[in-house]
């Protein structure tokens, strides 16, 4: 991730911004597409296994699966509002012990992580520029399970992630979606070794688990 991105960022998931996700995280629980990838991975089992959440917001993948049974949490996280957030909620629910937040770039700060039994990025991936760098890392972290939800490649997506970087432009903001090609995403994932176990799909996202073998 290029260091204007990074800055970005920062601006886009500010404190407002983030105030306002975890109020309707906490009154309506997570959106629609997380909780698709939250159930699936409580289908897998998860009880007694460790998660890194990448790029996980207010921690809602985090939150659930610890009470579902996850043991130990790493969270990483670019937005700094972000890693408050999911930090406060943890103290609010009594677990916090047992997580780790890291505010960075993940792809810089992956060398200092230990794998995980779940890897999971919840709309990361369309955060990314580098797109191959942050899957091969990040699955390479996974023992068990790598789940994702990134937009689907088509091209009202396409033209969604277009008019969302020109208002970006327009208030001097570096940060920039993308929409990386399916097929790319997952030839990384697969070549780790990982198999497609779950998948499901709105309009514009898709949500997938792989299993390792």
């Amino acid at each position: 991730m290029t260091c204007s991105q990074c800055v970005g960022i920062e601006k886009v998931f500010n404190e407002k911004y983030v105030t306002k996700e975890l109020n309707d995280y906490r009154r309506k629980g997570p959106v629609k597409t997380t909780r698709w990838l939250i159930e699936a991975m409580k289908q897998t089992g998860v009880q007694g296994l460790d998660l890194l959440d990448i790029g996980g917001g207010v921690g809602a993948i985090q939150h659930e699966l610890v009470k579902a049974g996850v043991s130990r949490v790493t969270g990483v996280d670019a937005a700094s509002a972000y890693i408050q957030a999911a930090r406060s909620e943890a103290e609010r629910g009594g677990y916090a012990e047992r997580t780790t937040q890291i505010h960075g770039d993940f792809v810089t700060v992956a060398p200092k992580l230990d794998k995980a039994d779940i890897v999971t990025l919840d709309r990361v991936i369309c955060c990314y520029d580098d797109m191959q760098s942050l899957v091969r890392t990040s699955v390479g972290l996974a023992k068990k399970y790598y789940g994702v939800i990134y937009p689907r490649f088509l091209w009202w997506t396409r033209l969604v992630c277009i008019i969302e970087n020109f208002f970006e432009r327009l208030v001097s903001n570096p940060y920039r979606a993308y929409v990386h090609p399916t097929e790319k995403v997952e030839a990384i994932i697969k070549e780790k070794g990982f198999t497609r176990q779950y998948y499901r799909q709105t309009l514009a996202w898709q949500v997938v688990v792989y299993v390792r073998g």
